[in-house]
């Protein structure tokens, strides 16, 4: 049974009728690269594409993180979701049933599925409420009032929580969830007398947060008149967290890979109004600064990323902030200021998607913006306090990897700062140092799973594993194979799987030994690298001959070390009959080795 849950059968039925090229393109930018696809990793931070995917052999790799596997792998890593989950997911997309033989969840597992279930009821009593003729009249007001139109409603699942304490409570008491269950999914809060639970959302017009699977995982809440806080968010859970999520990326990635470019809003009824505005592309931060994680899902998507937030202090702020976020990110990114007033969702609503065009063609890079940003505030001071804010605008220019771009950009300060050039440069050493030390980038790449380092002083075992995973073996080398002649661990194991997937003509099945290897990390990460490298060799056979040759050699003489420190062992303690048989295999393997056999005649002596 595969995973103990889904029956083997199932799963190499999904398998064959998924397309690895259609499911990673939903969430990379992939461009063809020979017989391959490539694209920046989703699983790490790099500017140049090293993730390839083979749609030949429906597998992945990354040469930069060295991830790697099948599509049952990608998605499992790209969601967290559990095998079991990934398979019931993409059986669905291919019309194949899958039937799971009854296992208990462990207690994690069981409570997210819980808390998913929880969500799902939550946000259908939402939307049922903004929909009742009493208790949703001030929210369909509302909503009316800010232009969101029906059918855009009904697209968010935008719904409202009446102005009662225990309202959902109630209603998911009905259908079976207690209490306890929903101050898990962060839907209720205990009373401060430690003895009841209230509801978290009243009053307010609530927003349905779901991930990439369609899941919900959270909920939003702006307050229907003058409370506080204005918007309020599920606290993060099981299957929430606020700091890796982005509002509206699930309806909103489609429209992403097809422009290679996203937006970045701040609010939920912008993004709303720019998606009702036919500007698919946007999504929301939700109420957190970008982060780190932020910037990783949208690189698994997007080439482009435009910051549109409001011209107000903290909007420039957070504009700002995302300077080291994107820095060597590989992503280009620009800002647009909004006229002074406007916020995204009134500038669409009043002006439409042609002025934002324009607005979006005249847009700063992210970089351009913090140093116009940064002069301006030196321009408004004295001599002095300009000369001391040199070294900021420096420090900014050090993001800048274009030396031409610097130098440029030296210039235009120095003018508008009314400082000689030359000045500005020799204050500019912290910029050289950081040059001599290396570029920022390598500091962020990961480290590299070097072939070369793995196989050092054994390339015949990297070339057999290779040119075997390419189908190039006959089965007259295959029978010459032996895992115990390969030294490298995770390359011993790999051909342990292959001898285990031999066809009735001698050969290896690669997709078979390719599958088998998923199971193992080492053995999946090596094995979709191999499997996706194009070494060239000018003599096939022959090269495969002298691998094989290679490791017989030094098979042989490994063994002849172990016999002889055996042989040792054996005269010390003084055991003549073990030292004499070991001398005759010693003999042996001498004669044999000087006499110079054919390739594959070394007789490998039990140990």
């Amino acid at each position: 049974m595969g995973q103990g849950l889904i029956s083997d059968d199932i799963i190499d039925q999904v398998k064959g009728r998924v397309d690895i090229t259609e499911i990673v393109s939903h969430h990379v930018s992939l461009t063809k690269a020979g017989q391959n696809l490539k694209g920046l990793c989703p699983f790490h931070q790099e500017k140049s594409p090293s993730f390839t995917v083979s749609p030949s052999k429906q597998i992945f790799h990354c040469f930069g993180c060295g991830a790697g596997g099948n599509v049952f792998t990608f998605v499992t890593r790209i969601t967290g979701a559990s095998f079991p989950e990934v398979v019931r997911e993409l059986g669905r997309r291919v019309g194949v049933e899958v039937e799971e033989v009854a296992a208990h969840a462990g207690s994690q597992g069981g409570q997210a599925k819980r808390i998913e279930q929880l969500n799902h009821a939550a946000a259908a009593w939402f939307t049922q409420t903004l929909h009742d003729a009493r208790a949703g009249a001030v929210g369909r007001q509302y909503l009316e009032s800010r232009g969101i139109h029906p059918d855009t409603i009904n697209r968010f699942g935008i719904g409202v929580a009446p102005a009662e304490w225990d309202g959902l409570i109630k209603a998911l008491a009905k259908q079976g969830f207690a209490a306890g269950d929903l101050a898990a999914a962060g839907l209720v809060v205990a009373r401060d007398s430690g003895s009841g639970f209230y509801d978290r959302f009243r009053a307010r017009v609530m927003f349905t947060i779901t991930d990439l699977r369609k899941r919900v995982v959270g909920f939003g809440g702006r307050v229907l008149g003058d409370g506080m806080p204005k918007y309020l968010n599920s606290p993060d859970t099981l299957l929430f967290k606020k700091g890796q999520t982005l509002f509206a990326l699930d309806q909103a990635r489609e429209a992403i890979v097809r422009t290679k470019t996203v937006i970045v809003v701040e609010g939920y009824f912008d993004a709303i109004a720019l998606h009702q505005a036919g500007l698919t592309h946007t999504v929301a931060t939700l109420g957190t600064a970008l982060t780190p994680e932020h910037v990783q899902a949208l690189r698994r998507f997007a080439e482009n990323v435009v910051l549109l937030f409001d011209p107000d202090a903290a909007g420039v702020r957070a504009a700002l902030r995302g300077l080291d976020l994107f820095v060597n990110s590989g992503m280009g990114v620009k800002v647009i200021t909004l006229p002074a007033g406007e916020d995204p969702d009134t500038f669409v609503r009043k002006e439409g998607t042609g002025a934002f065009a324009r607005l979006e063609a005249a847009a700063p890079s992210l970089l351009d913006y913090a140093l116009d940003h940064a002069v301006k505030q030196a321009e408004a001071g004295s001599l002095e306090s300009r000369i001391q804010s040199v070294d900021g605008v420096l420090r900014i220019l050090q993001r800048s990897e274009h030396p031409i771009e610097r130098e440029q950009r030296i210039k235009i300060v120095a003018e508008r700062l009314g400082i000689n050039e030359s000045q500005l440069i020799q204050r500019y050493p912290a910029l050289l140092a950081q040059q001599q030390r290396g570029s920022v980038a390598a500091a962020l790449q990961p480290a590299s799973s070097s072939l070369s380092t793995l196989f050092k002083g054994v390339p015949e075992e990297r070339d057999l594993l290779l040119l075997l995973l390419h189908g190039k073996l006959l089965p007259a080398d295959v029978r010459r194979l032996r895992p115990e002649a390969f030294t490298v661990a995770p390359c011993r194991r790999l051909v342990a799987l292959a001898m285990a997937h031999l066809g009735q003509d001698g050969r290896i099945g690669v997709r078979a030994v390719l599958d088998a290897a998923m199971d193992d990390p080492e053995c999946g990460a090596l094995a979709t690298e191999l499997s996706i490298r194009d070494d060239h060799f000018d003599d096939v056979p022959m090269h495969i001959k002298a691998c094989l040759d290679s490791l017989d050699r030094k098979r042989a003489e490994q063994i002849l070390r172990d016999l002889i420190a055996r042989l040792k062992t054996a005269e010390r303690a003084g055991q003549v009959e073990e030292a004499r048989l070991l001398n005759v295999q010693i003999n042996e393997l001498r004669i044999r080795k000087a006499g110079a056999p054919p390739a594959g005649a070394v007789s490998l002596v039990k140990e």
